[in-house]
């Protein structure tokens, strides 16, 4: 059984019971079920009615899903994480089943209590509303960019009151349109009717539009980064993000009518500046839930590091048993014959890539719309000159004299090659991520070359733009990289968000391996220490046992 005390002091970590004083919290303490799993079963089953709330003290516990009669598991929980939330506002059957690993211990609020409860503490109430909303959100949205192993743990968007705002100003022009109808009405004027109807239409297209506008921004917390989505619907859309380990400090800002309506600002400062989530609902218990998860974060990533450190210790010490050699590895089979490469078949398939793929290394080029945007005034002179010749033969009905059909043959050429020199220049500007850093080279066609360079470790937060309605059309736009105070611009790329991911993924690869290799060294070092220590006092114990003679007791 699981003492009052300690029950106090792990519920004072969750953003749920953020607020609380320590009496409250003693009485939640109190009202908490307690059932542990020596081995391994089944905590519920999907479908089964939802009475209670469960928060993982210990072990883990993994939620899996039926899907056309196939068992699909979707996540693991761990200490400190919590599930079954339909079981206490909303009146509803569980939507997945959860088994617990063995050595797992859950703490268990019951709906009947909690109800009572958040009548005496009404901020109970809101701290829960806020994990059930971006729960509801996390399971309408899918996000493909999400990598392995990430989980959404806040997710919001702006409060309501902004949406009634939002229409508040097609609903007052909405006021004159309705006139000119019942003044089309009163008239028989049919084309005033029509008028009035074309406004009409145009009217609500603009509501629809504005309220999906209010729907397409998003801000998100993840177990590895602060995200922020902002859309305008085919004239902009973005990505703002920063790493865990970026952040700085969390605050809210307020104003009268926020206080009122219960919303705000939440401001994430990071190294390289803030990510403001402008008007959310309940601003300070959304702080107190992205406050909870960064302190979660550092102190998994220490964790961590003590258990490696304790078992390179045990190492040192001879005290772990020796891991079996592996097996080795099956004898290669002898591979296909590669297809002889055509030259001139690979020339013209990587003529207009936009990206290329070596190994580790992932190169990009500009969208070809800035390749043919580029061109097109060329082509359209040789068009223009091509026109010319056959209207001079059909105007004149004979050919051109040798002279100007000569200046025209000169222009062409000359046009051809302004067209080719843009070609190149297009070709010569790449972007770079490499399993160590990233890279921007600008290089003129028989000019100079600027290239710029900067290791993926020291990256601080990535975003990502695509503005207009060509850049939502074609899907091309610029990531932006911050590097310390320097700032990278990998401009009208193809699909930003790929290319935001590609840096992430690399960026990622390279920090744990940086992480792993320093750790490793401090290990071995620290681990050494504790060894010789171990060992000197040994023999301070044997030359002590020596000195007293056989005679001593």
């Amino acid at each position: 059984m699981i003492e009052k005390s300690v029950r106090i002091e792990f519920l004072k970590k969750m953003h749920l019971f953020h607020g609380l004083n320590d009496i409250e919290l003693g009485t939640v303490a109190d009202e908490l079920q307690e059932q542990s799993f020596d081995e391994a079963g089944l905590v519920f089953k999907e479908g089964s009615k939802a009475d209670t709330f469960h928060i993982i003290f210990q072990g883990r516990v993994v939620i899996s899903r039926q899907v056309k009669s196939k068992e699909i598991k979707i996540a693991t929980l761990v200490k400190g994480d919590y599930y079954g939330e339909q079981g206490l506002l909303r009146n509803k059957n569980r939507n997945a089943s959860i088994t617990a690993e063995q050595g797992t211990i859950i703490l268990i609020y019951n709906r009947k209590q909690f109800l009572a409860a958040i009548k005496k503490v009404p901020s109970l109430r809101h701290n829960f509303e806020i994990m059930i909303e971006s729960r509801q959100l996390g399971q309408q949205l899918k996000f493909n960019w999400l990598t392995d192993n990430e989980v959404i743990y806040f997710l919001a968007r702006k409060h309501p009151f902004l949406l009634i705002f939002a229409l508040l100003i097609p609903a007052i022009v909405l006021i004159p349109i309705i006139g000119i109808l019942v003044l089309a009405y009163i008239a028989s004027s049919a084309m005033i009717g029509l008028v009035g109807g074309i406004l009409l239409s145009l009217d609500v297209l603009w509501a629809v539009w504005r309220a999906m506008d209010w729907g397409n921004d998003y801000y998100i917390v993840t177990n590895q980064r602060v995200i922020w989505l902002e859309k305008v619907i085919a004239l902009y859309d973005s990505r703002v993000e920063a790493g865990m380990g970026t952040i700085l400090s969390v605050s809210t800002e307020t104003e009268y009518l926020g206080r009122i309506l219960d919303y705000g600002t939440v401001v994430v400062r990071t190294y390289t500046g803030q990510i403001p989530m402008v008007y959310v609902r309940h601003p300070k218990q959304a702080a107190a839930m992205i406050e909870e998860y960064w302190d979660r974060a550092k102190e998994v990533g220490r964790k961590a590091n003590e258990d490696v450190m304790k078992q390179a210790i045990r190492t040192k010490l001879g005290l772990n048993k020796p891991t079996p050699a592996a097996p080795p590895p099956p004898p290669a089979t002898a591979a296909k014959a590669a297809k002889k490469p055509n030259p001139l078949s690979d020339l013209w398939k990587n003529a207009f890539r936009m990206r290329t793929e070596d190994g580790s290394t992932v190169t990009y080029h500009k969208h070809v719309y800035v390749l043919f945007r580029n061109l097109f005034p060329y082509g359209l002179g040789i068009v223009g000159l091509t026109i010319l010749v056959f209207a001079w033969r059909i105007w004149f009905g004979a050919g051109m004299p040798l002279w100007l059909g000569m200046i025209i043959m000169f222009l062409t050429l000359v046009l051809f090659g302004f067209m080719a020199y843009q070609y190149l220049d297009w070709k010569n500007d790449i972007y770079q991520v490499t399993a160590e850093q990233i890279i921007d080279v600008s290089r003129k066609p028989f000019g100079t070359e600027d290239r710029k360079a900067a290791p993926l470790e020291n990256i601080l937060s990535t975003e990502y733009k695509r503005t207009g309605i060509i850049g939502m059309l074609f899907n091309f736009g610029t990531v932006f990289i911050m590097v310390g105070g320097a700032k990278f611009d990998f401009s009208d790329v193809a699909d930003p968000p790929s290319v935001q991911q590609d840096i992430i993924r690399r960026q990622q690869g390279r920090q744990q391996k940086k992480r792993d290799t320093e750790s490793f060294a401090e290990r071995e070092r620290m681990s050494e220490w504790l060894a010789m220590y171990h060992r000197t006092m040994d023999e301070v114990n044997r030359e002590k046992d020596q000195s007293r003679g056989p005679d001593s007791v």
